[in-house]
């Protein structure tokens, strides 16, 4: 029996904003237990004080985000491959349950003062924390595809940021009131909450699936919007355009699914009905995906390598290591998280309306690379601000093009990729960060490093710019397989042909 419907359209649905409303939850917990070693990193080391010396600890401390982001190189694509196969919601549920078990071993890393079970904790609940943020795309990419997938991906962004926000202000003082334990643990009750709406998530499209699934045959939807994409595709047609005639008569491409449906499946005519390999998947995906994730890749990890040291590089430059300059620093860095989650839903309005994805894609790469100067060399507020609306910049224009360079059910596989380069970069990242301040006892070499890659972002941006016009603005929707999540009337005229018989 199928379990997942990824051609289905989901736009009609009269309760979508409903399904959103608590999809939205499901990345709070998975951000608030991501953030918690940062929020507490003065803590965390005068808690380790017994044992190691400030050096050390730097080195470990690092390893924390660069195990977490080796392990989800490889992670992720368990996590796609079953996405594609049984579908969105299995995973969405498995992944928020993974942080959870992963936060609980962290909590008892501290207790032991083990590192190494804190590196246990960190991997487990890293696989869910980068596994759910492109889960929760793919399953909300079917309602609002059409019209607001910009601003729909931009509320789960700002949910995520909340979930930093709330790390950066209540783990140091839960830290300073309670203890240090009550304050890591406290992830467990932000991702219990979320598992709660995850839940009722899944209910509710349920419910959108069976009702939508009265209206159409889905066999016959998949089939028409396969072949569509298939006549549309620049690599069935020697890279020449195609127009494509959307007046033609759908149903006479319906009589013949049976009769060439097991032919296609046996591999001929291109698989194109086919659910493609991991091997097969990755060759459809064109160049521009491939620059799109690493530009990503860098933006992200030049912004997530600066947070990664922001507490100790604020408290060492401007406010002093003391466990109240945690708070102060941790007040400074939400800022920039309130930043990124409130800009992310208006520049993905924007999106949604205008596109011009590759256009802002180049301005976030110009924010971040200066950014991390100014932090050194002007209070770092402004700073945050330009760091913020960088990072808010690359998640509507870059993160959510990817929607629009696949198929629908290769989806899993695509974001699995772009998890895997990001993480790879940000493997590297937290390790050279720390050598860098343990080789020259200070942050500002490893501000000088954090700019670079925003540079290197900025060249790989003005490539898929010009690789984006040359292809008439694929990152916008007007690319070979926009056709596969669009709405049933702007595409195949003769609805009826979809419609199941009475």
């Amino acid at each position: 029996m199928r379990q997942c419907f990824p051609f289905l359209n989901k736009c009609h649905y009269k309760y979508r904003w409903g399904v959103l409303g608590f999809c939205i939850w499901l990345v709070l917990g998975a951000f608030y237990c991501f953030d918690i070693p940062t929020s507490l990193h003065n803590t965390l080391q005068g808690h380790f004080s017994d044992i190691m010396t400030p050096e050390a600890f730097e080195l470990y401390y690092g390893g924390l985000y660069s195990l977490y982001s080796f392990a989800n190189i490889f992670l992720p694509f368990i996590s796609g491959k079953i996405r594609d196969q049984k579908g969105d919601r299995i995973v969405l549920i498995l992944m928020v349950v993974l942080v959870m078990i992963g936060q609980l071993i962290f909590v008892y890393g501290v207790h032991l003062k083990s590192f190494m079970v804190m590196y246990l904790g960190r991997i487990i609940s890293g696989w869910g924390i980068e596994s759910v943020v492109p889960t929760q795309t793919s399953f909300i990419s079917p309602y609002f595809k059409d019209d607001f997938l910009g601003f729909a991906v931009g509320l789960n962004e700002f949910f995520a940021t909340l979930g930093s926000i709330l790390t950066m202000y209540l783990c140091p003082k839960l830290a300073l009131e309670y203890g240090l334990l009550i304050a890591v643990s406290s992830g467990i009750f932000f991702n219990s909450f979320s598992l709660i709406c995850g839940i009722i998530t899944v209910i509710l499209d349920k419910h959108a699936e069976k009702h939508l699934l009265e209206l159409v045959n889905y066999d016959q939807v998949k089939y028409s919007v396969l072949r569509s994409s298939e006549n549309q595709s620049p690599r069935q047609s020697g890279g020449n355009n195609v127009e494509i005639n959307y007046n033609k008569n759908v149903g006479e491409d319906i009589i013949e699914v049976d009769e060439i449906q097991q032919e296609n499946q046996n591999g001929e005519d291109g698989q194109i009905l086919s659910q493609p390999d991991a091997a097969q998947a990755i060759e459809m995906f064109p160049k521009i995906f491939w620059l799109v994730s690493w530009c990503y890749a860098l933006i992200y990890s030049s912004v997530l390598g600066f947070i990664n040291i922001s507490v100790g590089l604020l408290s060492e430059r401007w406010f002093g290591v003391t466990e109240e300059s945690e708070i102060e620093a941790g007040f400074v860095v939400s800022i920039m998280w309130f930043i990124t989650g409130l800009f992310t839903p208006l520049f993905g309005s924007y999106t949604d309306k205008y596109g011009q994805r590759s256009s802002l894609l180049i301005f976030a790469t110009v924010l971040c690379t200066f950014s991390h100067l100014m932090i050194w060399y002007v209070f770092p507020f402004l700073s945050l601000i330009l760091l913020g609306t960088s990072l808010a910049l690359a998640f509507a224009s870059a993160w959510t093009g990817i929607v629009f360079l696949v198929r629908p059910d290769t989806l899993g596989k695509a974001y699995a990729l772009v998890i895997a380069v990001y993480n790879f970069t940000f493997t590297l990242v937290p390790l050279a960060v720390g050598a860098l301040r343990a080789y020259y006892g200070t942050y500002f070499y490893s501000q000088i490093m954090l700019s670079v890659l925003g540079a290197i972002a900025f060249v790989l941006s003005i490539i898929i710019y010009q690789q984006d016009q040359s292809q008439e603005n694929i990152l916008d929707g007007n690319g070979q397989y926009a056709v596969s999540a669009t709405s049933l009337e702007k595409n195949f005229p003769n609805e009826s042909a979809h419609l199941k018989e009475d």
